[in-house]
């Protein structure tokens, strides 16, 4: 995908989309968010080629049932303030209550989206080592982080292991049904067994290497801030001063839905 090609810095992404985000979000209309989801969706797509569709599929969903549910929930007003838009299958929304769910649902998968996209442009463990390098950030902070996230991709190792250990072996219950709840039942104390020898290793390296024995450390290779970073800054920079533009710096609505 397009993460690949254009290999931006880890940092330049996540610099891009927090005014983006912070201007979606103070937006009474539904409309900016709106946008930004459905672009954020194809870019999720070309980005990476195999999760990013299932990425995208997510969040349009989890954006789809927030907006249903707040607005079946909204208030109803009284007859005749908001024109009614559905009234069928035993259920009547008003014009308030869609738009509602719409500015909500729109809002959070709009920015969901948009860290997901972070997340594919360049991976979550450089991230933190970005930041040491250009914010100088204290190398401890960034690298308990990344410990922390390596964490949870060896939890991941482990737990397919066990599983496929149970699947060949398999086990004592007699009932189909039950068998997936056994398996990740039983799989419980063998986590718990290997997240401790595998803090166990990763404090004795530590410890070897003179982890936090010093203010800084050396790298194998350094994040590099390239011209393509800035214009991608400057371009989400310049979109998020173009919707305050034009649709009000403080939320106002300026232009009908």
């Amino acid at each position: 995908g397009l993460g690949g090609l254009l290999a931006f810095d880890p940092l330049s992404p996540f610099t891009a989309i927090v005014p983006i985000i912070v201007v979606v979000a103070i937006q009474t209309t539904p409309v900016p968010a709106l946008w930004a989801l459905g672009a954020t969706t194809v870019l999720l797509v070309l980005t990476d080629l195999r999760r990013g569709p299932l990425l995208a599929a997510a969040v349009l969903a989890l954006a789809a049932v927030i907006a249903v549910l707040l607005a079946v929930s909204a208030p109803i007003e009284r007859v005749g303030a908001s024109p009614v838009v559905l009234d069928s299958l035993g259920m009547t929304l008003q014009h308030n209550q869609v738009v509602a769910g719409t500015r909500l649902g729109g809002k959070l998968g709009a920015s969901l989206s948009l860290f997901l996209l972070t997340g594919l442009l360049a991976r979550p463990g450089e991230l933190p080592r970005a930041m040491v390098h250009h914010l100088r950030m204290p190398y401890r902070i960034a690298y308990a982080g990344m410990a922390a996230i390596s964490f949870r991709e060896r939890f991941a190792s482990d737990y397919r292991v066990i599983q496929e250990a149970h699947a060949l072996r398999g086990t004592r219950t007699s009932l189909p049904l039950l068998r997936p709840l056994v398996r990740r039942w039983t799989a419980v104390p063998a986590l718990m067994a290997g997240a401790v020898r595998h803090a166990e290793r990763v404090s004795m390296s530590m410890d070897a290497r003179g982890f936090g024995a010093h203010r800084t450390r050396t790298e194998r290779s350094l994040p590099q801030w390239r011209v393509r970073d800035t214009l991608l800054v400057l371009a989400c920079w310049t979109l998020a001063a173009a919707i305050v533009l034009c649709f009000g710096s403080t939320g106002l609505v300026l232009h009908d839905i």
